[in-house]
């Protein structure tokens, strides 16, 4: 299951599935870049890890850490 968001005008996606039963593993895209997987919790987990994605995807947009190298320059 993927959901859109949006942060500072920057789009991103979270996509959490279950790749362990009764697991869920989170990941997050920012715009089009490397998704990158999160955490993987107990499903009863799932507010915690909702928290830890949210904080990870604004920390690396506040931060600028999804862009590619080439684009921090210009």
């Amino acid at each position: 299951m993927t959901h859109e968001f949006e942060y500072k005008g920057i789009r991103y996606s979270v996509t959490v599935y279950e790749e362990i039963k009764g697991r869920w593993t989170w990941s997050f895209q920012i715009e089009d870049g490397v998704i990158r997987k999160c955490v993987d919790l107990p499903m009863e987990q799932e507010e915690i890890a909702r928290k830890e994605v949210m904080r990870k995807v604004k920390w690396m947009i506040d931060h600028k850490k999804w862009l590619p190298p080439s684009q921090l320059e210009s």
